[in-house]
């Protein structure tokens, strides 16, 4: 007989259920993108702007993804940084993906300049971790290690012949000069760097955009709210996927209805979905697949949490 459990959480992170899917380092992830909130049509762009991979090669990428909080940004940055590793390694090429999106403090209120700086720090110490560099760079750069005029457009130089460097970047603040600044500043041959910002609207990307006119301009993508249907496709596809791994009970159509009003990004659906299960789950009583959970369940998990559906 299989055991009861949860539907909701990733593979290998069943205990930090809202960690953003993350395949470039968890293989297993590739196959839980669901088409919800407009994400996959952004990624099928981030796919034709990217191409053969000969713009990132020759001449460097920014990517901008923007959308509100919650709404799957992050997983989408990630998707996109692993779907170009495997097209890489096709070419016999390493793409090496480097996560500095928390290597600012959260503390401290910092100038553009200085964001810029400890990027450049961190991420050379994660280059000389990895051994991406030329050995004989190593020395040659640690001097200018925390200065990005002179580190990040020689980057193709200090690079091994085979790594095509993926950098995940730390979210820009409000200031678009940041956007700006990052353009070309880290502009390189072999390099594609990823940001992610809630902040930035179709006016300021059309303002960043004519501001790198004569730069190579940023791939920009968006995702956005939950679309009608989005929280019983997301749902669906989760609950399918464990009926051989375990028990557990199905929605109610009342319960995907509530669903649908409340939730507004995928992050809270992931949320919501995933305490609702936890909660009926530990309680002991009517877990099994041939029962529901119900308007009351969901609403029990979210008064726990001093929120009023």
């Amino acid at each position: 007989m299989t055991r009861p459990m949860n539907p909701f959480p990733l593979p290998g992170w069943e205990r930090t259920p809202m960690r953003p899917l993350r395949p470039w380092e968890r293989t297993a992830h590739r196959d839980y993108y669901v088409d919800v909130d407009g994400a996959e049509a952004a990624f099928q762009q981030f796919q034709q702007e990217i191409g053969d991979l000969s713009g990132v090669l020759e001449d460097g990428r920014l990517v901008l993804v923007t959308g509100e909080s919650g709404c799957g940004k992050t997983a989408l940055v990630n998707r996109c940084a692993d779907w170009t590793a495997v097209e890489l390694a096709k070419r016999g090429r390493k793409g090496l993906v480097v996560d500095l999106t928390g290597c600012l403090p959260e503390d401290e209120e910092l100038s553009i300049q200085q964001r810029l700086e400890q990027v450049c720090d961190q991420l050379f110490d994660r280059l000389v971790d990895t051994r991406a560099l030329r050995p004989e760079e190593v020395e040659a750069t640690r001097g200018d290690r925390d200065n990005p005029q002179r580190v990040f457009p020689r980057l193709a130089h200090l690079l091994r012949d085979d790594v095509v460097l993926l950098v995940l970047l730390p979210s820009p603040n409000e200031l678009l000069d940041e956007v700006v600044r990052y353009a070309k500043q880290l502009s390189s041959p072999r390099v594609l760097f990823f940001a992610e910002s809630a902040f930035f609207r179709a006016d300021d990307i059309a303002e960043l955009v004519r501001r790198l006119e004569a730069w190579v301009p940023p791939v920009t993508l968006q995702v956005g709210k939950l679309d009608s249907g989005d929280q019983l496709r997301f749902a669906k596809d989760r609950l399918l996927r464990h009926t051989d791994a375990g028990t557990y009970p199905q929605l109610s159509d009342q319960a995907v209805e509530l669903l649908s009003k409340i939730c507004q990004s995928v992050a809270m659906l992931q949320r919501i979905l995933h305490g609702t299960y936890e909660r009926k789950l530990t309680s002991g009583l009517s877990y099994t697949d041939t029962d529901l959970v119900t308007v009351d369940d969901i609403r029990a998990y979210l008064n726990g949490l001093g929120m009023q559906p």
